[in-house]
C-alpha cells in the first residue's frame, strides 16, 4: 500500500514536470510569435486550446489523474475492509496459548497500519487534488470537484476573490480556496487563461519593497 501511495504521489509530481513547458507554449509562444514576427503561423489549436469560451457552464479543467486517485483511494478502502474482517481471526490465535506474544503483536501492529493508518494517509494529499473545474461566465463563478474520504466528490463554489496564493505553499498545494488548499496541475487546463487569472499572473507584480515600518505608516494615514 505504501509503493501505491508513492506511486501517485510520484505521478502527480511528473505529470507537473513533464506538461510544465507544453503549457508555458499553449500560453507565451503564440503572442511571442504574432508580436516578434506578425504572423499568425502559430495557432491556438496546434497546442490544444479551444478556439473560443463558450457562453454557457463549461469544463475548464479536467484532472488527468481523477481515476489513478480514485483507484487507490477504492483499493485502500478495500484493503481496510479486509484488515476489519482478520480481526476475529487475528484475535482467535492471539488468545490460544501456544501463540508467541511478540510476533502476534507485529502482525496486529502492520494490520492496524493498512487498515487504520493508509486510508487517512492517502486522503490527506488526495482531498488536494482538482478532479475537474466547471465555470459559468454568466454569474462568474467557478464550481470546483475534490474527493471526500469515501471516493465520493464533494463541490466547492468560488469566485476569483476567493482564491489566495499562499507565499509558502504547503506540501502538494498549489493555491488556497476559501482557505481550503488545492491542486491543480497546469497542464490540466483546458482553458489555460483561467490558471493565469488563478495565479494572479495578469495582475501587477508587488515586489514588497517597503519596510514593515513604512507599511504601519501607510496603513495609519486617513
Amino acid at each position: 500500500m505504501a509503493t501505491l501511495t508513492m506511486a501517485i504521489l510520484q505521478s502527480v509530481t511528473f505529470s507537473a514536470c513533464v506538461h510544465r513547458q507544453r503549457f508555458l507554449a499553449r500560453i507565451f509562444l503564440p503572442n511571442l510569435q504574432r508580436s516578434t514576427y506578425g504572423t499568425e503561423s502559430f495557432k491556438d489549436e496546434d497546442y490544444g486550446a479551444p478556439a473560443a469560451t463558450p457562453d454557457v457552464p463549461h469544463q475548464i479543467y479536467k484532472g488527468m489523474l481523477s481515476k489513478q486517485v480514485r483507484a487507490v483511494k477504492s483499493f485502500s478502502f478495500g484493503t481496510s475492509l479486509i484488515g476489519v474482517g482478520m480481526q476475529p481471526v487475528l484475535y482467535e490465535h492471539l488468545s490460544a496459548p501456544e501463540s508467541s506474544l511478540p510476533l502476534m503483536v507485529a502482525l496486529y501492529s502492520a494490520v492496524g497500519v493498512f487498515t487504520f493508518v493508509t486510508p487517512f494517509l492517502i486522503h490527506f494529499v488526495a482531498k488536494k487534488y482538482v478532479t475537474d473545474i466547471i465555470f459559468d461566465p454568466t454569474t462568474k463563478e467557478y464550481q470546483a470537484s475534490v474527493f471526500k474520504f469515501l471516493p465520493t466528490k464533494r463541490k466547492i463554489t468560488f469566485k476569483l476573490e476567493d482564491i489566495s496564493i499562499p507565499d509558502v505553499p504547503g506540501a502538494f498545494t498549489t493555491l488556497c480556496v476559501k482557505n481550503i488548499p488545492l491542486l491543480c496541475i497546469p497542464s490540466d487546463f483546458l482553458y489555460p487563461e483561467h490558471y493565469v487569472k488563478f495565479m494572479g499572473y495578469d495582475k501587477p507584480i508587488d515586489y514588497q519593497l517597503s519596510t514593515p515600518k513604512e507599511q504601519n505608516n501607510e496603513n495609519t494615514k486617513p
